[in-house]
């Protein structure tokens, strides 16, 4: 199955709340960098811009011990992060982030160790609801070091990113161009540098340099 075979981006919904608390403050082949970060949100980072007032939270409470913060940093009424935190301990397991206030979720953050910081980020980059982007901190770093992408917004997955070494720098990318499950393209950064060095094309027709 790929990693992009994930729901849709659709809020959960826990039992009945028991009481609610307030509504008051609270390039092509050659740069695999570029696949870092969708633009508006990062796995420590709430949505958009920095608010220019302070956000407005509604805390609600449910018997089994769950609670979910629903946060407007911009004023309009409609929330623009919510926060889903199964124990209460203060920690969000699942946060779900409307990064550009067009008031549907684009993107979902995933605390899976419950610490209090992020280590997978599904997002909708075209607004079709559909995660088309998968980004993952393997080892905790707050760094993102694997990313999977969908780039034509098909459903399947055809560009993956690799931190193979853990530095902070992708040094590996794949593209599956025709979206076989095989790999057409292969690249390496192999110096560190941000720019693959190294450029294998697996499918002779993937290449710009074969004449067809």
């Amino acid at each position: 199955m790929s990693e992009l075979d994930e729901p849709t981006l659709v809020e959960e919904h826990p039992d009945e709340a028991t009481h609610a608390e307030g509504f008051g403050p609270a390039d092509g082949y050659g740069h695999p960098e570029q696949y870092g970060h969708p633009e508006g949100y990062g796995l420590d980072s709430y949505p958009g811009d920095e608010p220019h007032h302070d956000p407005h939270s509604i805390v609600e409470r449910y018997p089994d011990g769950s609670t979910t913060t629903a946060v407007d940093y911009d004023g309009d009424g409609y929330a623009d992060e919510v926060q889903h935190d199964r124990d209460s301990d203060g920690y969000a397991e699942t946060t779900y982030l409307d990064s550009d206030g067009d008031g549907r979720i684009d993107a979902i953050l995933r605390d899976h160790d419950d610490d209090g910081h992020p280590e997978t980020l599904l997002a909708d980059q075209d607004g079709d609801g559909k995660v088309d982007y998968v980004a993952r901190d393997v080892n905790e770093d707050g760094r993102i070091d694997s990313v999977v992408a969908d780039t034509d917004h098909d459903g399947k997955a055809d560009t993956y990113v690799r931190d193979t070494d853990l530095d902070g720098r992708p040094d590996l990318m794949i593209v599956d161009a025709d979206e076989d499950g095989i790999p057409d393209v292969v690249g390496r950064d192999t110096d560190g540098d941000g720019v693959l060095d190294e450029v294998a094309y697996v499918d002779p027709d993937a290449s710009p340099y074969v004449t067809h």
